[in-house]
């Protein structure tokens, strides 16, 4: 816009208005250049901003823990997965609806791989339990954190590094003082919780490969359209569905599907794209952190010594993994 000025000088030739056209043009120009510098420099802080993000996903996660405990006398384990992330899709679908006519190849193959890890781990997770304690599951099924490494290794040829694989194992004593009570014994269910942490870990990784040329949201509701379908025929075969469905079990549902399933995976989909799949992980195993203090918030569980050292390795192993001294000869560098 020209400025008001423009309009009240006195111009004493044809020439004037242009050269002072030409000046409003030139300053419009130099402010649109300040907007994109500082865009740029907001696009800088997009590691940490996106950190929090997964520290957020982590609290919803781990608030899901109860809800999901008191979900499982209700409704079968397949057919919470099918209607928790078939609402989800449902429900992206709805409010991204314009975005819907982007899909390409690629988010359709994301999707398919991300959902088919997401049923293994889920349904592994699920059956899993049934013979083992929910101490040695979760503690087994948080072993995504020391796979992811490797996993990255393995499929996109990156190196751990000391602090790395260290931090990875710093975390997976802080889940075991967490989950851990009376001792730990191998049998086919800790064996499926195993499956569970690896399925996971692929997930991560496939996650991290697919943002970095997919539309994060569109993956999302593909990634939750292909884990419902794939987890519906598997709960119409094994399991059958309630006669009855009370009122809590249904506001219990629309939580995880709204919170826990879309508005999670929104932020992990769009947030893991800025963070290092191995401190993204790292990031995620809060989620045992954050459900342990839910139990204790919501279903009256005790807070003990244990509870407080595992938290506290936790945390040290994702500050652990901050302090990566190439990263710093590559800050100085630059």
């Amino acid at each position: 816009m020209l400025s008001p000025n423009f309009y009240k000088m006195p111009f004493p030739g044809k020439i004037a208005p242009r050269v002072l056209l030409r000046a409003e043009i030139r300053g419009v120009i130099m402010k649109s250049v300040e907007t994109e510098v500082s865009c740029v420099k907001e696009i800088r802080n997009k590691p940490f901003a996106a950190k929090l993000g997964l520290l957020l996903m982590t609290v919803i996660w781990g608030s899901a823990f109860s809800v999901v405990k008191n979900m499982t006398a209700a409704m079968p384990p397949s057919y919470l997965i099918a209607i928790r992330f078939g609402l989800s899709a449902v429900l992206m679908g709805l409010i991204f609806f314009r975005r819907l006519g982007r899909t390409g190849a690629a988010e359709i193959r994301g999707g398919l791989l991300i959902g088919f890890f997401n049923v293994l781990g889920f349904e592994a997770q699920t059956y899993g339990i049934r013979y083992t304690t929910a101490g040695n599951s979760a503690f087994l099924t948080s072993v995504y954190c020391v796979f992811v490494p490797f996993l990255a290794w393995a499929v996109k040829r990156k190196r751990p590094t000391v602090f790395q694989i260290t931090s990875a194992f710093v975390c997976m004593a802080g889940v075991g003082l967490l989950s851990l009570r009376s001792g730990f014994t191998m049998n086919f269910g800790d064996f499926l919780s195993l499956v569970c942490g690896l399925c996971f870990a692929a997930q991560i990784i496939a996650i991290d490969i697919f943002t970095e040329k997919c539309d994060p949201i569109l993956l999302t509701v593909t990634q939750s359209a292909a884990t419902a379908l794939l987890a519906l025929p598997v709960a119409a075969v094994s399991e059958s569905f309630p006669a009855s469905v009370g009122t809590g079990t249904v506001l219990s549902l629309l939580y995880l599907a709204v919170f826990s399933t879309m508005i999670a995976f929104l932020i992990q989909l769009t947030c893991q794209k800025y963070v290092p799949p191995s401190q993204a992980s790292l990031i995620m195993s809060l989620e045992s952190v954050f459900g342990t203090l839910c139990g204790i918030l919501f279903l009256g569980e005790s807070m003990t010594v244990r509870t407080f050292f595992g938290s506290a390795l936790i945390f040290g192993a994702i500050y652990l993994s901050e302090r990566n001294p190439a990263r710093k000869v590559l800050k100085k560098a630059a």
